[in-house]
């Protein structure tokens, strides 16, 4: 029981890459799945190669040199995260918040929700409007 225990706490594991490199193998064998069955077979044998990847990081010994590639995945892959994150803030934001025009000069105002019935000053030509929130 000891030998497994140590064992595993020397692979390496699962990372940001590791998740990357499963997600790219199970694309490929859902492509290779709608293809005709010339293609199948290469689209599966495409699939096989990132899934050993995936496999080779997470039982590698080498916990230096696999951070370092995580690291360069995740800068990588930072736009996408921050792009996905900005849009859940901004669905966040929309629940929390109503938005009006200004009548005036069209600036956008943010309100906070189920204030009722307000008068709302707008911050750059300083008219004042009353709606419901």
């Amino acid at each position: 029981m000891n030998q497994w225990k140590n064992f595993f706490q020397k692979i390496y594991g699962i990372d940001g890459l590791s998740c990357g490199l499963l997600l790219l193998s199970m694309i490929f064998s859902l492509l290779a799945m709608l293809l005709p069955s010339s293609m199948m077979k290469v689209l599966n044998a495409v699939s096989l190669v990132p899934l050993f990847l995936c496999l080779w990081r997470f039982f590698s010994r080498n916990h230096q040199k696999r951070a370092l590639e995580n690291q360069g995945f995740m800068r990588l892959m930072r736009p996408l995260f921050e792009y996905v994150d900005r849009k859940n803030q901004e669905r966040e934001e929309a629940q929390m918040f109503r938005f009006f025009k200004c009548p005036a000069c069209t600036q956008k105002i943010r309100v906070p929700r189920g204030k009722g019935k307000i008068e709302i000053t707008c911050p750059k030509c300083g008219n004042k409007f009353i709606k419901k929130t």
